[in-house]
């Protein structure tokens, strides 16, 4: 039910910024759509000595990031799973070594699932049970980095 809801308030609001956007030429847009954040993760294992790089989606937990997929990623849980070491690239020029939890427990899972959801927001949430993710690893940083997780802003923006 609450999907439901939360899709017909994503939609309606997606008319009211069209509209806005269309009556002001493209000066004004009231919300900003962002959805769920994404990190390049460069992997290296057995499978993948030179290192495999792949992007992955994720929701902040703290320090860490938890890696979302779905059901048909299974190449990503295998990288994932058989990695020896990891870099995760935050932002363009920030690259964070981080170490690699995979979560199996599915009791585990659905709780820390639940918990992220609470604190994601409504676009990033929407996505996430769209597409039907869940939490497939914990990417832990090597030392605290600079904060790059998802921006949830609502506000006028004027061009």
């Amino acid at each position: 039910m609450r999907h439901a809801i939360e899709t017909v308030l994503l939609l309606a609001i997606g008319r009211v910024n069209q509209a806005m956007f269309w009556a002001t030429r493209g000066r004004v847009v009231l919300y900003r759509f962002y959805g769920r954040p994404d990190v390049l993760l460069t992997v290296t294992g057995p499978d993948a000595p030179a290192g495999e790089v792949m992007g992955v989606g994720y929701l902040p937990d703290g320090d860490d990031y938890i890696v979302l997929a779905t059901d048909a990623e299974t190449g990503e849980r295998a990288a994932l799973r058989t990695a020896t070491a990891a870099t995760a690239e935050l932002t363009p020029d920030q690259h964070v070594a981080v170490d690699i939890t995979m979560l199996t427990d599915d009791a585990e899972r659905a709780v820390l699932l639940d918990r992220l959801l609470r604190r994601a927001s409504l676009d990033e949430r929407h996505e996430v049970v769209r597409r039907r993710e869940f939490p497939i690893a914990r990417l832990t940083p090597h030392h605290k980095a600079a904060h790059a997780g998802s921006v949830a802003f609502s506000g006028i923006w004027l061009s």
